[in-house]
């Protein structure tokens, strides 16, 4: 088994944020040389202390923990070595190492009925998006990691070049595809999506405004920073100023990044922007927007407040979102 450095991942652990921005944050190691060697990867398999983690429907196994005032009310359950050898037929993913070395799987248990059984009072199958905001920083990581390559492998079980069937291969990080007149190797993607805050100073009040937005589909009351997908031959900085002007007709000039967010739904990278406003007056695609307002800082703070307060409003998209969190990080002046 291997054993990381521990002057290493004491290092790493020092550099981790205490409260990580959600879905970010995980403590394993991928390891992402050893994984690709099949006899490491089976040795890790078969180790006493491996820990495998059940996913149905893209839904997790999670172990409820009801005591009142426990800051951890809920926990990944993760099952043992003797659970996977009951159910070695099943696709399982390399989680990756823990700082003891321990090794971590993710399974789809899709394709087998006996695993319905795991669901009871004191373990779900729950959606992982729900279930995030109730776990350590790091249990929701591995969430977001075993989610994203489980959803992937079930959307890329042929090749898209020739389209015979596929193999997943270093752990479950590629497939390649079986025909040996092809022999393509495929790997998960990850689509790139700016979301962003455009800002500027109200010479008329003196005050710092921020523009938000809401669509239809959102709760009554929510308001979010503006988002969509990074296109091809585009900078972040282009698909930021796009975005803005396409949504809300505001030009914007100097973008700086802030912080980015790993988003398994299906499978996204946020990368969280600011953009300096040029122009003020809002122009509202109705296509992509219901509605969006510039709000003075003061405004955004009691948003910021009330964002878990399902009946306030406006307020802004609760903490688990990185809109949420680049509102509170340009509060604090980003």
């Amino acid at each position: 088994m291997l054993n990381p450095d521990p002057a290493r991942q004491q290092r790493s652990s020092r550099q981790r944020p205490s409260r990580p921005i959600g879905f970010a944050g995980s403590n394993l190691d991928r390891a992402g040389n050893p994984r690709r060697n099949p006899a490491w990867l089976s040795e890790q398999r078969r180790s006493a202390q491996a820990r495998f983690l059940p996913m149905r429907e893209l839904k997790a196994l999670i172990a409820l923990d009801g005591r009142p005032g426990n800051d951890a009310p809920a926990r990944i359950a993760w099952q043992d070595a003797a659970w996977d050898r009951a159910h070695a037929a099943l696709p399982c993913i390399f989680l990756g190492l823990d700082e003891a070395g321990i090794p971590h799987f993710a399974t789809d248990c899709d394709g087998d009925d006996s695993t319905a059984a795991l669901h009871g009072d004191s373990v779900k199958f729950i959606d992982v998006r729900s279930i995030a905001p109730q776990l350590a920083p790091e249990e929701a990581a591995i969430l977001a990691q075993a989610r994203s390559l489980i959803d992937w492998h079930q959307r890329h079980r042929f090749c898209a070049q020739c389209g015979s069937p596929t193999r997943a291969a270093e752990g479950g990080y590629s497939r390649h595809c079986t025909s040996d007149a092809c022999k393509a190797q495929h790997f998960p993607r990850t689509d790139p999506v700016v979301i962003m805050l455009a800002v500027r100073r109200d010479e008329a009040s003196g005050q710092d405004m921020v523009l938000l937005g809401r669509q239809a589909r959102f709760l009554p009351g929510m308001y979010s920073a503006l988002a969509g997908f990074m296109e091809p031959g585009e900078t972040i900085e282009e698909a930021v100023r796009r975005e803005i002007f396409e949504e809300a007709g505001i030009t914007t000039g100097a973008v700086r990044y802030v912080a980015s967010q790993p988003w398994p739904f299906p499978s996204s990278l946020m990368i969280g922007c600011i953009a300096e406003a040029e122009s003020a007056e809002i122009t509202v695609d109705k296509d992509e927007l219901e509605e969006a307002r510039w709000f003075s800082r003061d405004e955004v703070e009691i948003m910021r407040q009330k964002s878990t307060d399902m009946e306030a409003a406006p307020r802004l998209s609760p903490p688990l979102a990185l809109a949420h969190q680049l509102a509170r990080l340009w509060l604090a002046g980003a």
